[in-house]
């Protein structure tokens, strides 16, 4: 029974759906490449409007916010239809949802440009949220935060299923308005609000998974002053002592000094202290002590929740290399059969490990296009940089090195997030790797072709057994390979499993 999801990957543009998100703080399309497990954004642009500006005290959208709203809007239906998109979905939240005069925006946007406007309640956009949490990594279990500029919203999450929706009026751009900026006023208003969320702490979360852009800031600061060697927003996760301190670095600060920190917009810098201040609180409350940055949520939420149940179940990560593959034009069967023919070596591997070794054994083979001398760094970096979802960087950086070692034995460079892998790691990685080199050697690549080879083990020694037919492929460079796998192997056996 394969182990790889079936799953028919269509790259048309005339398959393809935009998300116009219309929210407190910005005005956002994306036009994703397809209706598929892991959507890839073909387009995405981004405004600041500030429609929430000024909200919480006058009630009503800001009227600087609705022109730069209005023109962005005009600009993306436009862009929409130049690009032939198959489908467009409008969202509006909190801010539309909140002022006086939301409905007469709606009214006439949907006038003008002949969009229809979804406004969506609070719980609703947790939901969403949640949803793009499920969607883009693996096994979540704690609690979804999105934070807007006009409220946050909240949800538990375990494994693949949501249980409590939340939505508080408690966004950066109202904390920021109604506190003046002071640190004990935006304290006081996360804490009522959190207070009454008799589900908070009784979840018992290990993780806040946090959306939106505030909360994404916090996180490109810490890799800016941190000199973190991975710069990709998606899965990099902090302590809550980390969290801790940079709100206690944060609190004295105006918001000049803020604005001038690496990492943060000018646009931002009144709102980062209440994200941190929000994440803070967050995690004290609920008891989670780690927090993990997800670039998916309404947006991609809002795709997962129409796939059928079938597809929502398929590992992100297996998706997203069973895409790659195929826009490298490299589809079949030879992923599965790589996979089952490697597995003598790998027996009592993790369940974690496992399904790294089938995204290896998807993408084995995704750089045969490029100059032979150069597959192996073009291949380790089109992992590296590329948006597979459904693994944290460690994992990330695991399936780059096998891949590169699918082309190469040693390893030729010298990269700082190499750091993140260990020992074992590496061993694993160039074991894996050299497997799929062996396995080239005897089959080309083509599905139908393994089947004359087989690898087993005496003790630690990997041997390779070839029938009648295959016998001639057996030359001095393919025991050569078999030499240099074996002496891995060997290698990593040693260490305890």
């Amino acid at each position: 029974m394969s182990v790889f999801p079936a799953s028919p990957l269509i790259h048309s543009h005339q398959h393809a759906h935009a998300v116009i998100d219309i929210g407190s703080n910005s005005v956002r399309m994306v036009v994703y490449h397809a209706p598929v497990r892991v959507p890839l954004p073909l387009y995405n642009e981004k405004y600041y409007c500030g429609l929430g500006s000024g909200l919480a005290a006058t009630g009503k959208l800001s009227p600087e916010g609705v022109k730069k709203a209005q023109a962005a809007i005009a600009r993306f239906v436009v862009m929409a239809n130049r690009l032939g998109v198959n489908a467009m979905t409008v969202l509006a939240t909190a801010a539309i949802r909140d002022a006086r005069d939301g409905e007469a925006f709606v009214r006439m946007i949907s006038k003008k440009y002949q969009i229809e406007v979804q406004v969506i309640s609070g719980p609703k956009e947790a939901e969403l949220a949640a949803m793009g949490v499920l969607g883009s990594i693996h096994d979540p279990v704690g609690i979804s935060a999105d934070l807007g500029g006009g409220s946050i919203e909240l949800a538990s999450l375990r494994h693949d299923k949501i249980a409590h929706q939340s939505s508080f009026e408690l966004g950066v751009l109202r904390m920021a308005d109604e506190s003046g900026g002071d640190p004990v006023v935006i304290g006081e208003m996360i804490d009522a609000e959190l207070a009454s969320l008799e589900w908070l702490p009784q979840v018992r979360a290990r993780m806040i998974y946090a959306i939106g852009g505030s909360f994404r800031t916090l996180a490109k600061t810490h890799m800016k002053q941190t000199g973190y060697p991975l710069p990709i927003l998606h899965e990099y996760t902090l302590s809550k002592r980390t969290i801790d301190k940079m709100v206690k670095h944060l609190m004295p600060m105006g918001v000049k000094d803020i604005g001038e920190l690496p990492g943060i917009p000018a646009k931002r810098a009144a709102t980062i202290l209440p994200a941190a201040m929000m994440l803070q609180r967050l995690m004290e409350r609920s008891g989670a002590n780690k927090v993990m940055f997800s670039v998916s949520g309404i947006r991609e939420g809002l795709l997962y929740s129409q796939l059928p149940p079938k597809q929502q179940k398929q590992d992100p990560l297996l998706a997203s290399a069973l895409d790659l593959a195929s826009l490298a034009g490299r589809q079949g069967r030879y992923a599965q059969e790589l996979f089952d023919w490697m597995q003598p070596l790998f027996k009592e591997e993790s369940d974690r490990r496992k399904r790294l070794r089938m995204a290896l054994c998807c993408v084995s083979e995704m750089a045969w296009t490029i100059d032979p001398n150069f597959r192996g760094e073009w291949a380790y970096l089109r992992i590296l940089h590329s948006a597979i979802k459904g693994v944290d960087h460690r994992e990330r950086v695991l399936l780059a090195l096998a891949l590169y070692h699918r082309h190469h034995s040693k390893w030729k460079q010298d990269r700082e997030e190499l750091a993140l892998l260990d020992e074992r790691d590496r061993l694993w990685a160039r074991c894996v790797g050299m497997a799929a080199n062996l396995a080239f050697q005897l089959s080309g690549g083509k599905q139908g072709n393994l089947h004359h080879a087989r690898l087993t083990l005496s003790g630690k020694q990997v041997k390779l057994a070839l029938d009648s037919e295959a016998k001639p492929l057996r030359t001095d460079t393919v025991e050569k390979k078999l030499e240099g796998l074996g002496e891995t192997f060997k290698a990593l056996s040693s260490f305890v499993i």
